[in-house]
């Protein structure tokens, strides 16, 4: 019940996992704006704006992976 990575998994458990990949890319998503308005020199900007790119990227594939492998144990 409290270890949240003991095998099975449970399905429930797999789709918030997935939720939480999804919404933590949509806020690096919008945070994109927020750094291209700041004060911040321009190579400190364009930095800032590919770690989060990246940071969505990634997030939605792992949420991808998760609800494909969710789907897949049906």
């Amino acid at each position: 019940m409290l270890n949240l990575f003991r095998s099975p998994i449970e399905k429930e458990t797999l789709e918030d996992w997935g939720k939480l990949c999804l919404d933590v890319a949509k806020v690096a998503i919008l945070a994109i704006p927020v750094m291209i308005y700041s004060k911040d020199p321009i190579a400190q900007k364009l930095f800032n704006i590919s770690l989060l790119t990246l940071c969505a990227y990634g997030c939605l594939i792992v949420s991808r992976v998760i609800r494909l492998t969710t789907k897949k144990g049906d």
